[in-house]
């Protein structure tokens, strides 16, 4: 909590105080936003046992989510720098609150599709736009703040399977009315309170996608490429890849999944203190040598504790890359909003990529998936010290 207070204070301390805007109430209430993402992306996968779906049906019924935060994120990121967060946000809110509210009373698929469709559309704003926000609010403690923000989509993805737990799995309409509720309660400070002027107001959309062409954007895109690969990848791979390394059960095997999913939300808190000594850069590179660490204490098969504990270190490595990249972007750039959206967009794609390419990897031998985590690292090192070097790429000021 103290770890929590300090990041806090530190992103409100950071930015200028020459305008009435309130920061504190402005950055929790942008962690709730992102708590609501973290909820609603994986919320399908705990609705689908209670509807009554062909197979077929249920893939595609939980394609709408994915689909809507792609475009969502894809579209999105100019409109930030135009107009602003707050009626990005507010609009999100909207159409998160209203696809939660209204889908215990459709009982058609297409109505289903629609409504999961438009709670993603909500969700990938909300994501590009909080981060965009927490960047633009924390000029000297970027990556702390940005992985706070990690932490409260940590908290927010365990909230949809925990309150299906607790209700049994009866009463999916309670948890999507607690959502809705939750979603419709944010955006009341969200109305009210005073948010940054947009960055870029007078820019058009097309001068603000010139940023893109900038080779600095694309090789941040390669790197959470990798990142969002490598864990999205062990997010469905853990479980399965222990129970067939060790012959043991699904319920045995599924600890493995917890350990690596609570390792990486307790990795964004730590985060926020080792950077107080830690470069960004060298955040990543630590990060990375730990992931790379962990991947061959799983690899090396000493046994079921030794396992959950390669999967702790596992996730501990990956959970700090992604936010502290996104704080040396914002570092980089004043279009935070176009180039957050662009970079991604790439994370997005690696994310799908991931679990289809271990597939492919696993048809040799299921250790052969940890290839891809260590490779993934590699690669992160790799693009961080090109994107750190001044002789390389000259820092934006």
């Amino acid at each position: 909590m103290d770890s929590q207070v300090t990041g806090a204070r530190a992103i409100t301390q950071s930015a200028a105080t020459d305008s009435p805007i309130r920061r504190l109430p402005l950055i929790f209430v942008t962690y709730a936003c992102m708590f609501v993402f973290g909820a609603i992306l994986l919320l399908m996968g705990s609705l689908l046992p209670s509807f009554q779906l062909s197979y077929a049906r249920a893939g595609n019924l939980g394609s709408f989510p994915l689909a809507g935060i792609l475009a969502a994120t894809v579209l999105v990121g100019p409109l930030l720098d135009r107009f602003g967060v707050k009626p990005a946000l507010g609009l999100a809110l909207i159409l998160v609150a209203a696809a939660l509210a209204v889908m215990p009373s459709l009982h058609s698929y297409p109505g289903l599709a629609a409504a999961a469709l438009a709670y993603g559309v909500g969700g990938g704003v909300l994501n590009t736009a909080t981060n965009a926000l927490v960047s633009d609010l924390s000029a000297s403690a970027r990556g702390a703040a940005l992985n706070l923000l990690g932490f409260s989509f940590s908290l927010g993805a365990l909230s949809a399977p925990l309150l299906m737990s607790l209700t049994g799995g009866l009463l999916p309409s309670l948890v999507l009315r607690v959502l809705a509720t939750a979603a419709a309660i944010i955006l009341i400070p969200i109305l009210w309170l005073r948010f940054p002027s947009p960055s870029q107001p007078k820019a058009s959309v097309q001068g603000l996608l010139r940023v893109l062409n900038r080779p600095l954007v694309w090789l941040f895109g390669a790197l959470l490429f990798f990142e969002s690969g490598s864990e999205n990848c062990m997010f469905v791979w853990s479980s399965k890849l222990t129970a067939d390394l060790l012959q043991i059960g699904a319920a045995r095997a599924n600890l493995s999944l917890v350990a690596l999913s609570s390792s990486l939300g307790v990795g964004r808190l730590l985060a926020v203190v080792w950077l107080r000594w830690l470069n960004g850069r060298n955040m990543i590179l630590v990060s990375a040598t730990t992931a790379v660490a962990g991947a061959s204490l799983v690899y090396c098969k000493f046994g079921f504790t030794s396992m959950l504990e390669g999967f702790v270190m596992l996730g501990l490595g990956l959970s700090a890359i992604f936010p502290t990249a996104l704080g040396l972007a914002g570092d980089r750039f004043r279009e935070t909003g176009t180039v957050f959206g662009a970079i991604m967009t790439v994370a997005l794609v690696g994310g799908t990529a991931g679990p289809t390419l271990a597939a492919w990897l696993a048809k040799t031998g299921p250790e052969r998936i940890l290839d891809l985590p260590i490779v993934s690292a590699v690669m992160v090192v790799a693009l961080v010290l090109i994107i750190a070097s001044p002789s390389v790429v000259p820092r934006i000021e």
